[in-house]
C-alpha cells in the first residue's frame, strides 16, 4: 500500500494527509537489505507508522481521532466506527477513484430507481430520493463508460466545498 508507486491518489479533505502519511510509511518498509521476522518487530513498525488509512466501498478514511465525528465520545478512538460515517462533514474524507466510480454507479443506481418512483412505496421513495440528494452532493468525477448520467456530476472543486462545508 505504502510503497506502491501506482497508488491512487487521495482526494477530499484528508487526501493530502493522506499522501503524507502514505510517504512516510513507504519509507519504512522500502527493502534496505533487512528482513525483519520478529513478529513483535515488526508490529512495533507498523503501529510506529501506520498510515490510519482505513479503506471502505463509497468513501476512504484517514483517521485522526481528533477530527473523526464517527468516534463514540467515551470510546478509545482507535478505529473509526464506518457506521457512523459522515464523509460530507468529516475532515477525515478522502476519495480514491474506486470510490468516486462506487459513487458514480450508486448514484446512477438510485436514478433509475426513482425513474419508476410512481410504482414505489411512499416510504420507500423518499428514502431512495433522500439517498439521491445526499449521493449528489459527494464530489464525484463522471466516470467514463456510464450507462446513463442525467447531469453532470460536481467537480473536484465542488466535492471539496461540500465537504468542508463551505
Amino acid at each position: 500500500m505504502g510503497a506502491d508507486v501506482d497508488r491512487p491518489a487521495r482526494a477530499g479533505p484528508a487526501g493530502a494527509e493522506a499522501e503524507g502519511w502514505l510517504a512516510e510509511f513507504a519509507r519504512h518498509t522500502v527493502f534496505d537489505g533487512q528482513v525483519v521476522t520478529d513478529e513483535a518487530r515488526l508490529r512495533r513498525i507498523v503501529a510506529r507508522h501506520d498510515p490510519h488509512e482505513f479503506p471502505g466501498t463509497f468513501v476512504t478514511c484517514v483517521y485522526n481521532p481528533d477530527r473523526a465525528l464517527c468516534r463514540a465520545p467515551a470510546g478509545p478512538g482507535h478505529q473509526p466506527v464506518l457506521a457512523d460515517c459522515q464523509p460530507l462533514a468529516c475532515r477525515n474524507t478522502a476519495l480514491t477513484p474506486a470510490n468516486h466510480q462506487a459513487l458514480s454507479s450508486h448514484f446512477a443506481q438510485l436514478e433509475d430507481a426513482l425513474d419508476d418512483g410512481d410504482r414505489l412505496v411512499p416510504y420507500v421513495r423518499h428514502r431512495l430520493q433522500e439517498q439521491h440528494r445526499v449521493t449528489a452532493r459527494v464530489p464525484c468525477p463522471p466516470r467514463s463508460g456510464a450507462r446513463r448520467v442525467k447531469r453532470a456530476l460536481p467537480d473536484a472543486d465542488t466535492v471539496k466545498a461540500a465537504i468542508a462545508g463551505v
